[in-house]
């Protein structure tokens, strides 16, 4: 073989191996959509009583129920796991982690401490394009005031808009580690507004409260104004916890 001959080999191998990464980038995005497909779909169970607390299930049977391989359905139990809502445990399978009053004051208390403690950086960092990202979650928290038949639906997608909003805030802090910590409590924190659908003609109201405070603590961040939106998120986890303790 010629240097020549090679020289074309290794530059044919080369125009080649774009399409291989792109291939392989793109099986990486499907994946990760079917697992976050998954993800929402097991919270939208707990959510809507089909997946009650301190159910036991597993992969098997969760991947049947949700239509989806076992693979993407493995990934959101084990994020779910690392935030707390799930726990597995070998042959006993998956189980919904019961959430009792004692439990909700560690996580409100604890929820409390690790936003307290983003709010200096993240007022010092966040950007423009933050905000815009923040601002369309705060639309996402207006309540409809659908009728009762989607309720189940409006207060599902509520909880992980709900999720999503703080944990854009918190993000601007840039502190990787507090963000999985962050994470860790969340979404369990924030599970619990589950009990929202619970009440009745006081629901919408109860909402567009939520909504009013959700949109003062966007403000503060807007204005970087660090006392302000440490109060504000302060009085906002205290309301909610009271409401939550008193439904428990």
């Amino acid at each position: 073989m010629t240097m020549n001959q090679l020289d074309t080999i290794m530059r044919s191998k080369g125009d080649e191996e774009p399409t291989g990464t792109s291939a392989f980038d793109s099986f990486q995005k499907d994946r990760a959509s079917l697992a976050d497909q998954a993800y929402d779909a097991i919270i939208d169970l707990i959510l809507s009583y089909q997946l009650r607390l301190g159910e036991r299930t597993s992969v098997s049977l969760l991947a049947e129920r949700l239509s989806l391989g076992r693979t993407p359905v493995k990934e959101a139990i084990a994020r779910l796991e690392s935030e707390g809502l799930l726990s597995v445990a070998g042959r006993s399978g998956t189980t919904v982690n019961d959430i009792d009053a004692r439990t909700a004051r560690q996580l409100f208390a604890l929820r409390r401490t690790l936003e307290d403690f983003a709010v200096d950086e993240a007022v010092r960092n966040v950007t423009d394009e933050d905000l815009r990202h923040i601002e369309g979650l705060l639309a996402e928290l207006k309540w409809s005031g659908q009728e009762s038949g989607s309720l189940r639906r409006d207060l599902a997608r509520y909880v992980r808009s709900n999720v999503r909003f703080h944990a854009a805030i918190v993000a601007c802090a840039r502190n990787p580690t507090l963000d999985r910590l962050y994470a860790q409590v969340q979404l369990q924190a924030q599970i619990i507004a589950y009990l929202y659908r619970m009440g009745s003609s006081s629901t919408n109201s109860a909402m567009n409260d939520r909504y009013l405070e959700h949109e003062a603590i966007f403000k503060a961040l807007r204005d970087r104004d660090a006392q302000k939106l440490k109060k504000l998120l302060e009085s906002h986890s205290a309301s909610t916890e009271t409401m939550v303790l008193g439904l428990l």
